[in-house]
């Protein structure tokens, strides 16, 4: 064949093989992300996951899908999704103590609300945050006078427990064994006079105190303010305290066995979420158990975490 009509047959056929490649790669790359997305939605047959609650109020919650606060609601929008996702989620009743041994040695392990340390990282995935929870107050029977400025900030917040006491040397805090409250906090309760801590044991021993605090049998209790309306009583008035320097919020998380299966579980949890934050019902799942003075900065907080408010909802300012 002539070279001039050589070059004339590769130049018309030039376009057609840049197009065959052209669609050979945009198939190639639709298959794979198609292939990845079928990966993260679609867990092995007969997925396991053994999801460890607390022995508190919380396990008949988890039995019977009634929650009663921010955390095991959250949680239950995510045990749906990976439900929906084919897995099989199996409830395990554990003490605190039991539970980290679980979270340590047992693969597909998962437990909910939990924070994020560099500790717990070591031995454990995380999700991305599934619930956010007001810093803790500090709540007693509302009563005139109020607190004395004296122990009070410019901003109305205790100065420390110790300031508390000092000037209210008679008065009790009641507390939860086994109960952190913060790094902060537990150094400060631990300082105290042993006659103004009571301590309190028992699976139900949170609900237990706050019905101490409304009998008038105790003075004071920390509490988070998305679970007091579980025990607050409609004929009970309560004032809250922020203590200076405490955290704003709390983020609970996911936490899987670090193993290679309770890292695809995450994967899974994180995908469940990432819907979850969009919507009204996770938001609903934060400011249905609060009370009214508590909900703007919840609005504020969540938007930072979530980036999210409901349309209905005032605007973050």
């Amino acid at each position: 064949m002539p070279i001039n009509l050589i070059k004339l047959a590769w130049e018309d056929t030039m376009p057609l093989i840049m197009r065959c490649c052209i669609y050979a790669i945009i198939i190639l790359s639709l298959a794979a992300n198609s292939h990845e997305s079928q990966s993260l939605s679609a867990p092995p047959p007969h997925s396991k996951v053994t999801w460890i609650i607390e022995d508190t109020v919380e396990w008949d919650s988890y039995l019977n899908n009634t929650p009663t606060t921010t955390s095991s609601e959250t949680s239950m929008i995510v045990i749906n999704g990976l439900t929906e996702l084919g897995y099989r989620v199996k409830f395990v009743k554990a003490t605190r103590g039991r539970a980290e041994i679980i979270l340590r040695n047992e693969d597909n392990t998962c437990m909910a609300d939990r924070i994020k340390t560099p500790l717990r990282e070591k031995y454990s995935f995380y999700s991305t945050p599934h619930d956010l929870y007001l810093g803790q107050q500090l709540y007693r029977l509302a009563q005139s006078p109020p607190l004395n400025s004296k122990v009070l900030n410019n901003q109305g917040e205790v100065l420390n427990l110790a300031s508390l006491f000092s000037h209210y040397p008679e008065q009790v805090l009641a507390i939860s064994r086994g109960t952190s409250y913060g790094i902060e906090l537990d150094k400060q309760i631990a300082a105290l006079n042993p006659g103004n801590v009571f301590t309190r044991s028992g699976s139900k021993r949170g609900i237990s105190l706050a019905k101490m605090l409304t009998r008038k049998r105790i003075d004071y209790i920390i509490y988070y303010p998305q679970e007091i309306n579980e025990v607050k009583q409609s004929n009970i008035e309560l004032e809250s305290y922020t203590i200076a320097g405490s955290p704003s919020y709390f983020l609970g998380h996911v936490a899987c066995t670090k193993t290679e299966g309770g890292e695809q579980i995450i994967k899974h949890v994180n995908e469940v979420l990432k819907h979850a934050y969009k919507t009204t019902e996770f938001y609903q799942a934060h400011e249905k158990w609060l009370m009214v003075n508590d909900l703007p900065k919840l609005r504020q907080y969540f938007y930072e975490v979530f980036n999210y408010l409901p349309s209905d909802e005032p605007e973050v300012p």
